[in-house]
């Protein structure tokens, strides 16, 4: 369990002052540290729930956690984003009252989009009773979540990153051992989607309790004051809600044009790409706030702060392709068993796009700093036109397979998007070239290295990640900010 930093001090103006850079990058490493250690619990709950459920029944469960995530996603109107660089920007009461009108707009939003959520899983032929109250309470769950991430906004812009991940590592835990006593007890899916109800319920009154003397915890419910603040961000809320529709569609859109066998397959793979892709939304999140502050008008130091992060995004990005094209049997096998094995391919396309995943990250939440909505908005849109027409297609003949394409089709042209639009007008934050035309090489070297050696999955993959690492360090491509923390005497012989 990570250590949490919230006995700690910070002074108000942290993010305008010489350690903000240091405590994004220490605490980036964090998160990531906490996601994996939380990724090993999530992977282990998974693993139980996809053998437990079997293909037909676990693709029933993810598409329902889908259509939550898109509905919430709907709702939620891009406002827990937007909340932290409004915090940001924003003073004295001016700021509290702000919290108060997320809390009430937010809570009133998700609830009305889980009735949604319900009505459209009551329409669906054959799903059963069970699977309409199971929506109903992951949705609750979501409200819950919903109301946390909320009150979290000023532990975010206090860069407390330690505690945020602290809390994300134990909702991890936590989900995976009520999944465990679960499956020993032979439960059915029902019960498997009302875990999220008694988990984050806890989750948000730590959290009240820790951010109780920085904000009011009372919601404010006025209709004028929240069409206010919905219209000054329309587009960015649109641009958000079909980002993340645009995510989902392809494992909904399958679940509808496949069979059950390859919507069950293509569940499996799509659970891994959503949880790896995860990672580069966490590190850009715990850089948000010095994003926002650069934004307001210091060029030069908003063009450092996004070079940092393409650069360390970018080298991940490669990394997550190189694990999941060349370990994509064995991650499937520990993820979801021996039968769900010819997910393997579709998890190798995947793994190609999570190379567009993670330096989309970079460029969205920059644009988001910049209050750039409409380019958020219309990248997201084509991207989701893209992913639903290619997946409808290729799903219904290639199967799973088919429906991973569509992912890796829709990331490439939400990348080529935001790229497009984050350079256009601003040439110093254009992507640096030289680094890109040394590290996708190094990449396609490493992939190259771990399929010639061809004793597995497991051995092929380290060799490929050493071989990347190794590479990276002779091809001077670790960002200088990560650098900053090696000892100094390591720091000179990688600097030579």
């Amino acid at each position: 369990m990570p250590a949490t930093d919230a006995g700690r001090e910070r002074p108000a103006d942290v993010l305008d002052s010489a350690e903000a850079g240091g405590l994004v990058v220490r605490g980036g490493i964090v998160r990531v540290a906490g996601f994996v250690g939380g990724l090993l619990f999530s992977l282990g709950g998974v693993a139980l729930v996809t053998r437990h459920l079997g293909p037909a029944l676990y693709a029933r469960y993810q598409t329902v956690a889908s259509l939550i995530m898109v509905v919430a996603a709907l709702t939620d109107l891009g406002m827990s984003t937007l909340g932290v660089r409004e915090y940001v920007q924003r003073r004295g009461d001016d700021r509290l009252q702000l919290m108060r009108l997320l809390l009430g707009l937010r809570l009133v939003l998700t609830a009305a989009g889980v009735l949604v959520a319900m009505a459209i899983i009551a329409s669906a032929e054959d799903w059963g009773w069970e699977l309409v109250v199971g929506t109903g309470l992951m949705g609750i769950g979501v409200v819950f979540t919903v109301l946390q991430t909320t009150l979290a906004i000023p532990l975010n812009a206090d860069l407390r990153l330690g505690t945020i991940t602290a809390i994300d590592v134990t909702r991890q835990a936590a989900t995976a051992l009520l999944f465990a006593g679960l499956v020993a007890a032979g439960a059915g899916i029902l019960p498997f989607l009302a875990v999220t109800v008694p988990v984050h319920a806890a989750l948000l009154v730590w959290t009240a309790l820790l951010v109780r003397d920085r904000i009011p915890l009372r919601p404010r419910f006025d209709r004028r004051a929240s069409w206010v603040l919905i219209r000054s961000s329309v587009a960015f809320a649109m641009a958000t809600a079909v980002g993340i529709t645009y995510q989902y569609i392809a494992q909904i859109l399958t679940t509808f044009v496949a069979d059950d066998t390859a919507a069950g397959l293509f569940s499996a793979s799509f659970r891994v790409f959503i949880v790896v892709a995860a990672i580069p939304g966490l590190l850009v999140t715990s850089a948000f706030p010095l994003l926002s502050r650069a934004a307001e008008g210091d060029g030069r130091r908003l063009a450092n702060v996004v070079r940092g992060l393409f650069d360390g995004t970018l080298l991940l990005g490669i990394a997550a392709a190189i694990t999941c094209v060349l370990g994509a049997p064995a991650i499937i096998e520990v993820v979801a068993g021996p039968q769900y094995a010819d997910a393997a391919g579709a998890l190798r396309i995947q793994g190609a796009a999570l190379l567009m995943t993670f330096v989309i990250a970079t460029w969205g939440f920059t644009l988001l700093a910049q209050h750039r909505h409409r380019p958020l908005l219309l990248a997201n849109l084509a991207s989701l036109c893209v992913t639903a027409v290619v997946v409808a297609v290729l799903a219904a003949a290639y199967d799973e397979q088919g429906a991973a394409v569509g992912t890796l089709v829709g990331e490439s042209v939400l990348a080529v998007g935001y790229g497009f639009a984050v350079s256009r007008h601003r040439p110093e934050l254009r992507p640096p070239l030289g680094v890109i035309a040394r590290a996708i090489p190094a990449g396609a070297i490493a992939v190259a290295a771990g399929a010639l050696l061809g004793l597995g999955a497991v051995p092929d993959t380290i060799l490929g990640l050493l071989v990347f690492g190794v590479l990276v360090l002779v091809l001077r491509l670790v960002p200088p900010d990560l650098l900053a923390l090696l000892p100094e005497r390591l720091r000179r012989q990688l600097s030579r």
